[in-house]
C-alpha cells in the first residue's frame, strides 16, 4: 500500500515561484555568509568554534576539495554546463508539475551551485569563468568549503533520498 499523497496540487506558477523562492534564498545566503567572510576574515583572522572547526578565508580555484584547479577556465565551463543542465532540468520538472518537495531541494542545489558559479563569474582576474570561490568553513580533519557547498551536498543527499525513499506514488502532480 502506498502512502497517501500530502502535498496539495499546485500549479505550475506556484511550482515556479516557489522554486525561485527557494533558489533566490539559498543564493543570497551563501553570498552574504562570503561577504562576511570577506570582511570579518579577510586580515587573516580565524574564529574557533569547535577544537578541529573554525571559520578561515581561503580561495579556490577549483571544484570540491580543489579538484580541477589545474585546469582553469576549462573547469568553470565544465562547471557552468552542469548548472545550466540542472536548471533546464527543474524547469521541465515544473512544467511536468513535479512535487513541491522534490523542487525545493534542486532549488538548494541550484542556489549553492550558481553562487559558486557567481564567484567564479566576478572574481577571476585571468578571464572568464576563472574566478575563486570564496571558503571559509574550515574542518581540519577534512576540507574548506562555504555555504554554497553545504546546499548542494546536503540537497543532493536530500534529492536521492527523497527520490529513493519519498512517497510511494508518482512523483508528479496529478494533473
Amino acid at each position: 500500500m502506498s502512502a497517501p499523497n500530502t502535498e496539495t496540487r499546485l500549479s505550475r506558477r506556484a511550482l515556479l515561484a516557489s522554486t525561485l523562492g527557494v533558489f533566490a534564498a539559498s543564493f543570497a545566503v551563501d553570498q552574504l555568509t562570503k561577504l562576511w567572510a570577506l570582511s570579518a576574515l579577510a586580515d587573516g583572522t580565524e574564529f574557533v568554534l569547535l577544537p578541529s572547526v573554525s571559520f578561515r578565508l581561503a580561495f579556490n580555484p577549483g571544484v570540491a576539495f580543489s579538484l580541477g584547479a589545474e585546469y582553469g577556465a576549462v573547469t568553470g565551463f565544465f562547471v557552468l554546463i552542469l548548472l545550466t543542465a540542472l536548471s533546464v532540468w527543474i524547469a521541465w520538472k515544473i512544467v511536468r508539475r513535479h512535487r513541491l518537495t522534490e523542487l525545493a531541494i534542486l532549488g538548494l542545489v541550484a542556489g549553492g551551485g550558481w553562487g559558486n558559479m557567481y564567484d567564479r563569474i566576478t572574481r577571476g582576474n585571468d578571464g572568464l569563468l576563472t574566478g575563486h570561490v570564496v571558503d571559509m568553513i574550515a574542518v581540519d580533519w577534512f576540507a574548506i568549503f562555504n555555504f554554497g557547498d553545504v546546499l548542494v551536498v546536503c540537497g543532493m543527499v536530500a534529492w536521492i533520498a527523497h527520490s529513493l525513499f519519498g512517497s510511494g506514488e508518482s512523483h508528479r502532480s496529478a494533473r
